[in-house]
């Protein structure tokens, strides 16, 4: 799978999976957005997305965890996540 492959699985995935917990339309999704800034994603939307995460085996680290984390950012930890499957 190239590198190109793998971050579209990796946007698609975190798209999906922010779309399932806030209702954000995919299409207005960019990597740039802020999950707490731009997505208006609250404490328990933030939470419910995390668990999900981890349900993957993708963990964000709580000192990662800001007002600043972009949809790029988790993108970054599924593709991490992805390229050390062993």
């Amino acid at each position: 799978m190239s590198e190109l492959e793998m971050n579209n699985d990796a946007e698609s995935l975190v798209v999906n999976l922010i779309y399932q917990v806030n209702g954000a339309l995919p299409k207005d999704i960019r990597q740039q957005d802020s999950l707490i800034k731009d997505l208006a994603m609250d404490s328990v939307e933030i939470i419910d997305f995390l668990m999900r995460l981890e349900e993957i085996g993708v963990t964000i680290s709580e000192s990662d965890i800001s007002s600043n984390l972009t949809v790029g950012d988790v993108i970054l930890y599924v593709n991490d996540k992805i390229n050390n499957k062993d």
